[in-house]
């Protein structure tokens, strides 16, 4: 009936039929003004909940509230089908904290918008806490070295970034971003290595992974290269694990993917131009394609995104 915003996976009522939905009251129970969300009970309540709840949670009347309702119940599905309806999106998903803390208190401008190196990218990709994002660009254009600049982009402005690139050629060292070129690159080496990072007390607030057709599996034989769709859901399911892991400060992970449909004149990007890694749709929280139409123009197609509408086409200044 309803997908986990939490951990992406079926969120099946009890033997009595009940749920649990969760997200911040003001003044009354009856007044959600984040959520309510169903999710399984622990972990995924306690991650929905800490830390980002505390933004809201203990000033002006805010309240962490979980309930237990039934599935099936009408006042049930019309209060998820509300939400569900200002998500846009066909279950009520993730919705940034952050974002409702500004809303609440008027802000304009989300704190920590400035993301990319582009003003208008701000819009279409989603670099928060616990997010998985994915972003596919043209092989050898300069698209293609949007993770590299959105790594010092972020490493400019204070945050510690770590980038996984094995293809990417010397460059001089940036303050704050570690560049990790070793091969082969599965899910359990970044793993591992933001882990050490952490228990160095050096967390990574970006994990920028460049790219996804450089990525590897182990079976019983080694490691092999990630090909088929059933590689890249086993792979982008562990990417959105490793967003969502507490001991490493559930640091957004940005994917890069190469685009492998050539571009076809007078047709707009589709999410079929990534081929095979299309299947990243299912777990990631945003899934956006890049295309240059001009000199200093490129089209970009928020293909998912669990935040807000989709799918939704915007031009960049790039």
């Amino acid at each position: 009936m309803y997908d986990c915003p939490v951990c992406l996976e079926p969120l099946e009522p009890d033997t009595g039929g009940l749920i649990t939905v969760s997200g911040v009251t003001q003044d009354r129970p009856e007044n959600w003004v984040f959520g309510p969300f169903p999710v399984h009970d622990e972990p995924c309540r306690d991650r929905l909940a800490d830390p980002r709840f505390s933004l809201l949670v203990g000033t002006d009347g805010y309240e962490k509230t979980s309930t237990r309702l039934h599935a099936d119940a009408s006042s049930t599905q019309e209060l998820l089908a509300h939400w569900a309806k200002i998500m846009n999106t066909s279950y009520v998903s993730r919705y940034s904290v952050q974002y409702w803390s500004d809303k609440i208190s008027g802000t304009d401008e989300p704190n920590g918008t400035e993301m990319t190196p582009w003003p208008e990218m701000d819009e279409a990709l989603d670099l928060s806490s616990a997010h998985f994002t994915c972003l596919g660009t043209r092989s050898r254009s300069r698209e293609a070295q949007a993770g590299y600049d959105i790594a010092v982009h972020n490493a400019a402005r204070g945050r510690k970034v770590a980038m996984f690139a094995p293809d990417l050629s010397p460059r001089n060292p940036v303050p704050g971003l570690t560049i990790d070129r070793s091969r082969p690159l599965t899910p359990e080496y970044i793993e591992n290595t933001l882990q050490k990072m952490a228990d160095r007390g050096e967390r990574a607030a970006l994990v920028i992974i460049d790219r996804l057709q450089v990525m590897s599996r182990h079976d019983d034989d080694g490691p092999y290269r990630v090909s088929s769709p059933d590689d890249i859901e086993v792979v982008s399911k562990e990417l959105k694990r490793i967003a969502m892991t507490e001991s490493l400060g559930t640091p957004p992970v940005l994917l890069i993917a190469r685009l492998e449909r050539p571009r076809r004149e007078d047709h707009a990007l589709e999410l079929d131009d990534l081929g095979a890694a299309a299947e990243l749709e299912y777990h990631a929280d945003l899934l956006a394609l890049a295309d240059r139409t001009g000199p200093a123009e490129v089209a970009v197609l928020v293909a998912k995104d669990r935040s807000g509408p989709a799918p939704r086409h915007l031009t960049v200044n790039w």
